[in-house]
């Protein structure tokens, strides 16, 4: 879950260009790089919501494949066409977890400003919900070797439920700005 956190970091504290060695997304050195150009800010904003959300869900799925490749050999060989489901529903809830949407539009004269809100799961109560509830799935606790025996279909059926029902949380802002050119175009200061 660090590695998540470590793109999230990157993504909103550089916006679009900060998610390196995920996306080879520089122009080589004999293209020119190409600056969209929107004719309205508003419009600019959904745009840039959309690859935002986009790159940071890229990012996530290519570093993290699953939440847990145990529970896949387990689920693989479970031969269970629903709990596959579930629980290929649940790693992708968790990898590409994450929602951009425009949160502000500041327009001012030539100069704009947009802020976009990033909302995902909040891991912790995630973590907490399953802990409190470890009575549904422990089956086994065996102190003295630290060992503990998990039914995992009914793990993964509670953290898909929960995954299911729960609203996701306001993570992150991330502010891009914008100028408007001598062709009355909005682009993305570079």
């Amino acid at each position: 879950m660090k590695v998540k956190k470590i793109l999230m970091g990157l993504m909103v504290l550089g916006g679009l260009a900060a998610v390196p060695n995920i996306v080879n997304a520089a122009p080589s050195t004999k293209e020119a790089a190409q600056v969209k150009k929107y004719d309205s800010l508003k419009t600019a904003a959904t745009d840039y919501a959309k690859a935002l959300q986009e790159i940071s869900n890229y990012g996530s799925r290519k570093m993290l494949k699953s939440i847990n490749p145990d529970v896949d050999k387990y689920v693989a060989k479970a031969n269970n066409s629903a709990l596959k489901k579930q629980w290929e529903e649940s790693n992708t809830m968790l990898i590409e977890q994450f929602e951009v949407s425009v949160y502000q539009v500041n327009e001012n004269g030539n100069n704009g400003e947009v802020v976009f809100l990033v909302k995902g799961y909040d891991e912790k109560a995630l973590d907490k919900y399953l802990g409190d509830n470890a009575s549904k799935y422990v089956t086994k606790v065996d102190n003295s070797k630290d060992e503990v025996e998990v039914d995992i279909e009914k793990y993964i059926k509670l953290q898909y439920d929960y995954l299911k029902k729960t609203k996701k949380i306001n993570l992150a802002t991330s502010t891009v700005k914008f100028v408007k050119g001598s062709d009355n175009k909005w682009q993305v200061v570079k």
